[in-house]
């Protein structure tokens, strides 16, 4: 560890980040050994596989870390091991909360956490002598509502009048990144993401202040760019789970304490899986397709035994990366397609027919100029001179659109896609580089069916014969601590890089380079 870090202070903060990830791997394997409802991963879908995908990051080894979470911690609130969480819920003076409803709030809270917990709320604030005209309502994950009880912050909390309700409401299942929380009880309710002062892959695991409000914004911006284009309904069918609701704490001009909790009391609600599956549908996170089983077959096994691997792969390069790539040529807008954000909709017998995408308040990213003539831009009201103040590449808006070929190709090719490539070469034999050259194939197929994006298409700097993609690791081992942290590597998707990998059959993989896999 001292060798590869710059700082005694960086070694010691590494060494501690990667004793967590490989005492917690433990500790939750053993866990999981006495847990006779684990079973066969391929009868999930949705949700219950979202969370039951324990691998971790496969970029960054200290997938695991979890700081902050003591033993017992680890076992009720990792994904892992968690039988159900029930949300703490607290009463809030009104000065201190920035909302973002859709309707009012009654109304909202009973569509989003269900009739049941809804009556169960408002019988806290009943028997608390709370009145609802004075008080909203904030969820919080209990670990961070045990965690904020301490210090500075409880005082803060104490002196502003926060009270907690003794309403016990539904139980909640943790997604693989822990801040999103699945309902157990009643699957069609909205999912929601909280923030967590934990420390994991190397990032404290808050909400962005800006990003709580501003959630519903983006996600209706989205939309309606997915609405005004048919092609995203017929030819590249994309569907997004949008984040339509959110509430957060605002300090307004009280202490810098008290400003310290934005971000660290917050929600935001997205919209559940149902809602976006047909009968017959299933939906896949996107790091499921390259998992292996307990049976040492992957996670696709059975659906490439029934359609075949070519067949089978070429349908599903296809569906994940053409409505991406859409949104990013013909629209001007980047996704952080990586994942844990992008879900392959696929009908029972496992063939893709689908798209979907998630996680939008903090991964979204445009140019002015490169958005279709007369595209909206998102409207965010009250908030609009935050952003329109703002320099360029801080927030949503960026300066050139090369920072959004970054994004998509950084998420979807070199930490999602590569995945996928490395466990079909281990397990069916088939070359990286022939994996590659079917996604460049998929490319240019889109761009000989669409010849008036060429420009576009060449603006974005696609086919370079290197790209940037981002360290992850760096921020714990380099000299420098400004950031953002990046390296070079060679683009697979270029002609001449392409060619090579033809003729020679080695790998030219965006990522899988001997240093590569850990950044």
């Amino acid at each position: 560890v001292r060798a590869i870090t710059a700082r005694a202070s960086q070694a010691d903060e590494l060494f501690q980040q990667l004793d967590a990830t490989i005492r917690h791997t433990w500790q939750l394997e053993q866990a999981q050994r006495g847990n006779t409802g684990s079973g066969d991963r391929r009868t999930l879908s949705g949700d219950a596989l979202d969370a039951a995908l324990s691998e971790g990051h496969p970029y960054h080894p200290c997938f695991k870390s979890r700081l902050g979470f003591n033993d017992p911690d680890l076992i009720r609130y990792s994904p892992e091991t968690c039988r159900g969480i029930r949300l703490s819920w607290l009463a809030v003076p009104r000065r201190f909360l920035a909302q973002s409803y859709a309707s009012g709030e009654g109304a909202f809270l009973e569509q989003a956490v269900g009739q049941e917990t809804r009556y169960l709320l408002r019988a806290a604030c009943h028997r608390a002598g709370i009145n609802p005209a004075n008080h909203g309502l904030l969820p919080v994950h209990p670990w961070q509502w045990q965690n904020l009880q301490q210090g500075s912050a409880a005082r803060v909390l104490s002196a502003a009048g926060v009270r907690e309700l003794d309403c016990p409401g539904g139980h909640y299942l943790p997604g693989q990144s822990l801040r999103s929380l699945f309902p157990l009880d009643y699957p069609d309710l909205a999912s929601i993401k909280l923030p967590l002062g934990i420390v994991n892959t190397s990032s404290r695991r808050h909400l962005e202040p800006h990003s709580v409000a501003s959630a519903p914004v983006i996600s209706a911006w989205l939309g309606r760019i997915l609405d005004a284009d048919s092609r995203f309904r017929d030819r590249y069918p994309l569907r997004i789970l949008a984040e339509y609701a959110s509430v957060g704490w605002q300090p307004g001009a009280e202490t810098s304490a008290a400003a310290a909790l934005s971000g660290e009391l917050a929600a935001i609600w997205r919209r559940p899986l149902s809602g976006c599956l047909a009968s017959g549908e299933r939906a896949i996170p996107m790091n499921a397709l390259y998992a292996i089983e307990a049976d040492g077959q992957p996670f696709i096994q059975p659906w490439v035994e029934r359609h075949g691997l070519e067949p089978w792969l070429s349908a599903a390069l296809a569906t994940i990366i053409r409505p991406v790539w859409h949104l990013l040529v013909a629209q001007g807008v980047g996704l952080e397609a990586h994942g844990q954000n992008s879900l392959l909709v696929v009908r029972d017998d496992g063939w893709p027919v689908a798209l979907t995408l998630r996680d939008f308040h903090d991964s979204v990213e445009y140019v002015d100029s490169f958005l279709q003539t007369g595209a909206p831009r998102p409207d965010f009201g009250h908030r609009q001179a935050l952003y329109d103040q703002a320099p360029d590449n801080r927030y949503y808006r960026m300066d050139q659109p090369d920072a959004l070929r970054e994004l998509v190709m950084d998420t979807l090719f070199v930490f999602n896609l590569s995945e996928l490539a490395l466990m079909l070469e281990d397990h069916y034999g088939l070359p990286e580089s022939d994996f590659w050259q079917r996604v460049r194939r998929v490319l240019l197929d889109y761009e000989r069916q669409h010849p008036e994006l060429a420009p576009r298409i060449r603006a974005l700097g696609v086919y370079q014969p290197h790209m940037a993609t981002e360290s992850l690791l760096t921020a714990l081992t380099s000299a420098d601590s400004s950031g953002p942290w990046r390296h070079t590597v060679p683009n697979t998707l270029a002609p001449l890089c392409a060619a090579r990998g033809a003729v020679s059959g080695r790998p030219t993989s965006l990522s899988h380079t001997p240093s590569g896999r850990i950044r």
